[in-house]
């Protein structure tokens, strides 16, 4: 399988890493600063009805994270992250586990505003922070709902080589 994978597996941590902050409503409106760090205003209709999704969805990914098909691995979630007064950022978790009724997972994205947890870095994750989901089925991104919403505000390029790693377009 060799360059295949490997060739897939560059196109797809871009989108495991992708990050966004949800800013206060009153700040100006989404702009791309790089396409692995996309600010947008905090409850746009989009943005809420993405997460929506993946909350309303979240018995699946649980589901498959229990019990993955052979062709599905690289499960995440992406966490809301306080900091500042009224300013959150979403960050990718990896390795998700969930023992005694805790969820864990290991920081995937270096934060780039919250300063309270680092690359790496193991933490328990309360539902209630859980705004999105994903995982690989045959190389292609089931869930990741976010990742729809922002692609309007990318460069086409990037957008493009997004969406051909999405299961669903």
């Amino acid at each position: 399988m060799g360059e295949p994978v490997t060739s897939l597996r560059r196109l797809l941590l871009p989108c495991l890493t992708l990050a966004i902050v949800l800013l206060p409503a009153a700040t100006p409106s989404a702009r791309a600063q790089d396409s692995s760090y996309i600010r947008i205003p905090n409850a746009t209709a989009e943005m809420e009805e993405a997460k929506a999704k993946a909350r309303a969805t979240l018995p699946q990914f649980w589901a498959k994270l229990e019990k993955p098909g052979a062709d599905e691995d690289s499960f995440g979630l992406k966490v809301a992250l306080p900091y500042g007064g009224n300013s959150t950022e979403h960050i990718w978790t990896k390795n998700i586990e969930r023992n005694d009724g805790k969820i864990f997972g290991v920081i995937n994205n270096r934060p780039r505003d919250v300063k309270t947890v680092r690359l790496g870095q193991r933490i328990e994750i309360g539902e209630s922070q859980i705004s999105d989901w994903m995982y690989t089925r045959s190389g292609k991104i089931v869930g990741n709902f976010t990742l729809r919403p922002m692609l309007s505000k990318m460069p086409p390029e990037d957008a493009a080589r997004y969406r051909a790693t999405l299961a669903e377009p």
